[in-house]
Order: C-alpha cells, then structure tokens, then sequence
C-alpha cells in the first residue's frame, strides 16, 4: 500500500512538471522577443534657423579722446572738476595763475589803442588839408597807411589779451568724463604739462582682431554684443580694416558701443554671428554619428506595429550650430530619425518604437557624443556578429 501511494505521488509531481513545461513550451516566441527589444523614440528633421557665434576678446577705447595741456607756467588757482567728473563743452575744469601775462597783455592792448587813436585823429585833419590842395595826396595816403597799421595793432594786441585769459583757464573741449587729472590745487606746473584727457561722452569704441576667414564674413553694420561681469550691452562694426598686423597675422576690427561707461583700457568678451542659415531643414546635433568621419543618423525602419529595425543612413550635414545642424542631403521629411541611444544599437538591430503611452514615466539615455558613439556601435556591431 506505501509503495503504491508513493509511487501515484511521483506521477502527480512529474505531471505538474511537464504541465509547467508544456506551458514554457507552447507560450508564444513573438511575445517573448518583443519583451526583449529594446525602445527607441524617433523625431523628423524640422525647418528653421541656424546661426554660429564667435566668442573674442576686445578693448574699450572712447570714439573721442582730448588731452588737455597747460598751455602757460603758472600755479593752480581753482579746480572745478574733480577726476571722473562729467563735463559739458566750454565748462571750466581748472584755473591758472596767469595774472602777469595777462597784465601785460592788457597794457599793451590800451597802449595799441591810445596809438591808434592818434594815428586816426592825424588822418583825419589830414584828410581835410587834402580836399582843401594844402597838402599833396601822397602826404594823406602815408598819413592813413599809418592809421591802418594802427588798427592792426590793436586788433593784435586784443587777441594776445584774450589768448592769455583763455589760457588761465582749462575748459573742456567736448562734453565728456575727465580722467587721469594730476590737478592739485597751489601746485605749479610747467607749460605743455598734461593735466588730464577728457572722454568723449558718445558711444565708446571696441577694439578687436579676427582671423583671415573671419573678416571675410564680417559686413560694416554687424551687430555684436559687449560683456563685461554682469553688464551686456549691443553694438555694431564701424570699421573693417584690409590690411593685417605682420606680428599677430589678424585682421583689426573696430565697433561702436552705445550707453557704455567702461574705463579706458577695459578688457571685455565680445560675440559676433560668424555665418548664419535660415529655413533649412535640421536635427538635433545629438543624433548625429560619425564613423571614419563620416556623419549618419540611424532610422527606424517599421516591419510589424510598433516593431521594426534600425537603418544606417549617411548625410551630408551643411552648418553646424549650437544645438542642430543643416541636413544637406541623406534623409527624406518621412524619414524617422532616432533620437534616443543604447548599447544595442546597430544596422539592422530589432528594436520597438516607444509608445505615446510609455512617454510619460520614461527615463531617456542621453544621447553619446560622435566619436565615443561610434566605438560603442562598432563594439555592438562586432558582438551581435560574434
């Protein structure tokens, strides 16, 4: 009776073993294999535009510079304007100890005067004498060539006074900012000495160089854009030299920067747009692979629902901005490109397109850059081959 009950037991244990195994057996291999694949998510090339930026160091300089010079030996007497001051045209800076000259000047101006007021009486009688015949006409002409003489003097003498009154007193020749003022009040310093240099207040100067290719692509009226630390301001290309400096090989470039308040001197980063499409069709630079330098994409190509495999297609990219590249050639609007990576990605690999549904909670991989993409793929392709 034992062994006849043990050995029913066995049979019912080895049957529910070949019911487990026949249901391995009979589940369906397409259910199985398309658990297995691996999901990709497609996008298509799309119109729009490109632009490429150059990124360059540039020096602030004033579109207007004036040194201001003592034109006179003499002790400073007031200041007016201290250094960083804001100036209007013909407002005084400084004034100068210039009293002697200017005295001096002035004597001479009453003395001319006094002269010439004699010389003017004397023609005058003359002139009277002449109409009358007491006095030939020679004798009246040298009479009123010396009146003349006078007046010359005297027209002299007042502009030797008002030069010595202008220079005692430093003024602004443009509105401006003063800077680098060595003004100290009861100092003495000599003629010619250079007291200060005012900056033109109009909109500064950017001083750049760029590369022989670069400065063929430049236009007059280009915009660029300033920075300096937290400040950004806008500008655009003044002037666009034909002739290279031999020690650096580039080509200077100048621009003007308008409501800009930077030091002379300032070293600042400046961008400029250095070539531009626009309307052409693009994709993402994060799709694009490159095998032996050359640029493909991978599509996918769909066999059965959601299912299908992946295509290698070759492109000829045009120009390649930040973010997407200009496709030349290579794709068609229909094609689906690729947009998510994995390590099983090759031409002709089995994969599924990810579903509006499982949009949601998925977890993309990021795309692996060009050439570090490529020797994953040419490590898969070898794999799937082994």
């Amino acid at each position: 009776m034992g062994k006849k009950l043990k050995y029913i037991v066995g049979i019912l244990i080895i049957g529910v073993l070949l019911f487990f195994v026949f249901l391995r057996l009979t589940k369906p291999k397409e259910e199985v294999e398309a658990k297995a694949l691996p999901t990709v998510t497609t996008i298509s090339m799309e119109k729009g535009n490109i632009s490429v930026k150059e990124e360059l160091l540039g020096e602030i300089s004033a579109n207007e510079q004036f040194v201001l010079l003592s034109k006179i030996s003499g002790e400073v007497l007031e200041i007016y304007k201290e250094n960083g001051a804001e100036v209007k045209k013909g407002e005084k800076i400084a004034l100068l100890d210039n009293q002697k000259q200017i005295d001096a000047a002035k004597y001479s101006l009453e003395q001319a005067r006094a002269q010439a007021q004699v010389a003017s009486d004397s023609r005058d009688r003359l002139a009277a004498l002449r109409d009358s015949g007491d006095i030939s006409v020679q004798d009246f002409e040298t009479a009123n060539a010396q009146a003349k003489a006078m007046d010359a003097q005297v027209k002299a003498a007042k502009l030797n006074y008002d030069t010595q009154l202008e220079f005692a007193s430093i003024t602004a020749p443009a509105d401006g900012i003063l800077q680098n003022s060595i003004l100290v009040q009861g100092a003495f310093v000599p003629q010619g000495t250079q007291l200060g240099t005012l900056m033109g207040s109009g909109a500064q100067q950017l001083n750049f160089f760029v590369t022989e290719e670069l400065v063929k692509k430049l236009q007059l009226g280009q915009g660029v854009v300033v920075e300096k630390g937290k400040e950004s301001h806008t500008g655009s290309i003044t002037e666009i030299s034909s002739v290279l400096v031999p020690q650096t090989g580039l080509y200077p470039v100048k621009a003007s920067v308008e409501n800009t308040a930077f030091p002379e001197g300032s070293k600042v980063k400046l961008s400029l747009i250095k070539d531009s499409r626009s309307d052409v069709e693009t994709l993402p630079v994060n799709v694009i692979y490159y095998e032996n330098e050359e640029a493909f994409v991978y599509i996918f190509e769909r066999t059965e629902g959601e299912e299908g495999v992946l295509r290698k297609k070759k492109l000829e990219l045009g120009l390649m901005g930040e973010e997407k590249v200009e496709i030349l050639s290579g794709l068609s609007p229909d094609d689906q490109v690729v947009s998510s990576w994995n390590n099983e990605m090759y031409d002709g690999a089995k994969v599924r397109l990810q579903s509006e549904s499982g949009k949601a909670g998925q977890t993309k991989d990021e795309p692996v850059q060009k050439e570090s993409v490529t020797e994953s793929t040419k490590e898969s392709v070898k794999e799937e081959k082994g």
